[in-house]
């Protein structure tokens, strides 16, 4: 993919006042790659494809975080290299889906990921976290419709 997704976190995370931990990015993308995961054992392919593309999101939101932003103390730590691993089993899974989806697919549902993680604004217009930092789902949260990029495929 071209580097829309990062310019696409930039915004998300200027917008939401994304947390530049990179350890909350790593839970994240545990937690991504867990749902990823859940869709393929249940064979959900729709579900496959927005899961693949919120690895990407938080994956890139990581990358964004480690190369400009996070404390330099934090990410020069030894949590680093257990990061990268974790990184590395993200990426696969995401070269996975492109692989099952193809790349112009894969495109597509990451802009209409992206304007949903956008919609996630409470009702006063800012951001709703969880305990660690996470960005909620608002009241005004629109899922992204990907059923139509799965059934082109067809």
């Amino acid at each position: 993919m071209s580097n829309a997704p990062s310019m696409m976190l930039r915004e998300f995370i200027k917008t939401f006042k994304g947390s530049l931990d990179p350890r909350l990015w790593v839970a994240l993308i545990k937690e991504e790659m867990a749902e990823y995961d859940e869709a393929v054992a249940n064979n959900d392919r729709v579900e496959m494809l927005k899961e693949a593309c919120d690895i990407m999101y938080v994956l890139t939101g990581f990358m964004t975080v480690t190369n400009g932003g996070a404390d330099p103390e934090i990410v020069q730590s030894e949590e680093i290299k257990a990061w990268q691993t974790v990184a590395e089993k993200a990426e696969d899974k995401f070269e996975t889906a492109t692989k099952l989806f193809g790349e112009e697919t894969m495109k597509k549902a990451f802009q209409r990921v992206h304007v949903s993680n956008m919609s996630k604004l409470g009702t006063n217009g800012k951001p709703i976290f969880r305990e660690d930092g996470k960005v909620m789902k608002g009241p005004n949260y629109k899922k992204p419709y990907l059923t139509d990029l799965i059934a082109e495929m067809a």
